[in-house]
């Protein structure tokens, strides 16, 4: 698969994406207190992450071959998937940040900790407080996100990982307008998910 990403980014990355987007609409499906299924639904979740995918298999490339730092701006890539889904996005920000930036290792250790922190409403209040769910499904429900939001994290990790060497890096300006994205949707998915004084 590693062989297959680099060599053919935007399927790989597409391929991935629909099996995340797969795998995330069971676990809404499990976890939600009204079961229901659509079509449109299901094929809006599979077609953002087949997009979201593709994109990020082609920042993968554009960061390894050049590209001043435009490949970063697939973060924007996130409001995709956006509605639910934005209670992910504090985690897969800070989690990404801490995949995609190796040192200081300190550094990478305490966005680890924020990332996972700042989960723990989420799953208070969509699978702990869950009045469906008995503890075996709760457990079941927890086991099966952490995993699913360490790989969007990882995803997005290109984002914040360094250009390769020999890659020029972005002028002022162009920091400034791949960072406000990044910002903004931190603070939108904060205030939506209620965290502590915000």
């Amino acid at each position: 698969m590693v062989a297959m990403i680099r060599r053919r980014p935007l399927v790989a990355g597409a391929i991935i994406g629909l099996a995340w987007g797969g795998i995330l609409r069971l676990w809404m499906r499990f976890i939600s207190t009204s079961p229901e299924f659509s079509w449109s639904g299901t094929g809006f979740i599979l077609g953002a992450c087949v997009i979201v995918g593709a994109t990020l298999g082609l920042a993968r490339k554009r960061r390894d071959v050049g590209g001043v730092g435009w490949w970063r701006l697939s973060i924007l890539t996130l409001m995709l998937l956006g509605a639910g889904g934005s209670v992910m996005w504090p985690s897969v920000v800070l989690g990404g940040a801490a995949i995609g930036r190796p040192r200081p290792r300190w550094f990478r250790g305490v966005l680890a900790l924020a990332a996972i922190g700042a989960q723990v409403p989420t799953v208070q209040s969509a699978i702990l407080d869950n009045p469906r769910m008995n503890m075996p499904e709760a457990v079941i429900a927890v086991v099966w996100y952490a995993p699913m939001l360490a790989i969007e994290a990882w995803a997005f990790s290109v984002v914040f990982a360094p250009a390769s060497e020999g890659v020029a890096a972005p002028g002022i300006l162009k920091k400034v307008l791949i960072a406000t994205p990044v910002a903004a949707m931190t603070i939108l998915a904060a205030i939506a998910i209620g965290l502590p004084g915000m």
